[in-house]
C-alpha cells in the first residue's frame, strides 16, 4: 500500500531530527507505554505488537538506540542478581564479581537486596524480570515457591550461589557449608576442647546458618560432647557478637572455645573480650568464618574458613551466560574452602575458666 502524504511527511519530519519513543508510538500505532515495554520487556509484548515496533523504529531510524538493538535480536543482555546484604563485605565481594564478569562479557546487571530472609524473593524477582533480566543469580537455597514456579513457567535461566545444593532444583556454585563447618569444629576439638559453643545468625529461611548449626550439632554429638547453640533470631552485626559471647560468660562460663557462623559475630566477640580483659586464645578461641579481608588484621588475627566469593560470583556469571548463549547445560558446581588458621586459637589452658564478672 503506497504511503500517504500525511506518512510520508511524518516520516521526514522524524529524520530531520532525532526520532524519539513518540514518533515510534505514533507510526506503530501503539502508546508510549507499550513501546517501551517492547525495548525495555519485550517477553511482556505480543509478538505481532512488538514486531510493528521495531519496523517503525527502524524505518524512523530509532534503531540507533542500543534498546532497539536489543529489540532486534530480542535480547536485552541483563542478569539479575539477588544478594543478602552489601553491608557485609563477603556478599560485596561476590556482588562485584559478578558485576566485573558480566560488564567483560558486555551484559548490564540488576542487584536487590534481601536482608538474608529468602522466604520472600518473589517481588524482587518479577521486578528484575518485569525489566528485562534474561536470567537470575541468587543467593542462598531457593524457599520461595512461587518463584520456582515463576522462574519455571518463564522459563527464566537460574542459578543460586554461595551454598553448594546437591539436591536442589536449581543449579547451585558454591561450597559445602556442612563440610567446611565440620572441618573447623574437628581442628578445633584437635585442639583438646569438648566445651564448644557456636554462635549463629538466625537459620529462619537461611540454609547458609541452619547448614552451618547442623553440622555443628551433628559433629559435638558425634564427639560425645554437648553442642552449645547461641542463635540469633535476626539478621547479625558485629555488636550481635558482643552480646552473645556476654550471654555465653554469664550461662556457660567453662567454655573454652567459641566458634562463629560469620567474621562479622566473631569480631564482635573479640571486641567483648578485649573489653572484660579475657584473653584469645589463652582463656577463650575463637573462630569465625569466610575469612572477610579484616580477618588477619585483627588482634589476634582470626582462625577461620575462607571461602572463594570471589571465584563464585565469577563462575556463576560464566555458567550463565553460555546458557544464554549457546543454551549449554547450567550445571551445579562445588568449590573448596580452606581452614586459615590464626592467633586466635589455641589449647585450652589447664584449669583456667571464664567469669562472668571478669
Amino acid at each position: 500500500m503506497p504511503a500517504s502524504d500525511t506518512d510520508t511527511s511524518d516520516l521526514i519530519s522524524a529524520r530531520l531530527r532525532r526520532p524519539t519513543v513518540h514518533d515510534v508510538a505514533r507510526k506503530s500505532e501503539v502508546s508510549i507505554a507499550t513501546v517501551s515495554r517492547a525495548f525495555n520487556a519485550p517477553h511482556r509484548v505480543r509478538e505481532d505488537v512488538r514486531r510493528r515496533v521495531l519496523e517503525a523504529a527502524e524505518e524512523l531510524g530509532y534503531s540507533a538506540n542500543p534498546a532497539a538493538k536489543a529489540l532486534r535480536s530480542q535480547r536485552t543482555r541483563v542478569i539479575g542478581t539477588i544478594v543478602p546484604t552489601l553491608d557485609n563485605t563477603v556478599f560485596a565481594r561476590m556482588a562485584n564479581a559478578v558485576q566485573t564478569a558480566s560488564s567483560s562479557a558486555g551484559y548490564l546487571g540488576f542487584l536487590q537486596t534481601t536482608q538474608f530472609d529468602n522466604s520472600d524473593l518473589f517481588h524482587h524477582v518479577k521486578l528484575m524480570v518485569d525489566r528485562g533480566a534474561e536470567g537470575l543469580l541468587i543467593t542462598g537455597r531457593l524457599d520461595d515457591e512461587q518463584v520456582l514456579d515463576f522462574i519455571t513457567e518463564k522459563n527464566i535461566p537460574t542459578i543460586t550461589m554461595y551454598s553448594y545444593l546437591e539436591d536442589s532444583p536449581i543449579p547451585s556454585i558454591g561450597f559445602d557449608n556442612y563440610k567446611a563447618t565440620a572441618r573447623l569444629l574437628q581442628y578445633v576439638l584437635s585442639l583438646g576442647h569438648s566445651r564448644v559453643a557456636m554462635i549463629s545468625g538466625t537459620s529462619r529461611w537461611n540454609d547458609r546458618q541452619a547448614t552451618r548449626l547442623l553440622a555443628f550439632r551433628d559433629t559435638m554429638t558425634a564427639a560425645g560432647h554437648v553442642p552449645r547453640v547461641y542463635e540469633l533470631d535476626r539478621p547479625y552485626s558485629n555488636a550481635d557478637g558482643g552480646q552473645m559471647i556476654a550471654r555465653i560468660l554469664d550461662e556457660a562460663a567453662d567454655t573454652t572455645a567459641v566458634l562463629c557462623t560469620s567474621d562479622v559475630l566473631a569480631l564482635g566477640v573479640l571486641s567483648e573480650c578485649r573489653r572484660r580483659g579475657i584473653s584469645v586464645p589463652d582463656d577463650l578461641s575463637v573462630t569465625g568464618f569466610d575469612d572477610f579481608d579484616q580477618a588477619p588484621l585483627l588482634d589476634p588475627p582470626l582462625t577461620t574458613i575462607s571461602t572463594p566469593i570471589g571465584e563464585i560470583g565469577t563462575r556463576a556469571v560464566q555458567a550463565l551466560i553460555a546458557g544464554l548463549e549457546h543454551g549449554r547445560k547450567m550445571l551445579p558446581l562445588r568449590l573448596e574452602t580452606s581452614l586459615i588458621v590464626r592467633g586466635s586459637t589455641s589449647p585450652p589452658a589447664n584449669g583456667k575458666r571464664l567469669r562472668a564478672g571478669s
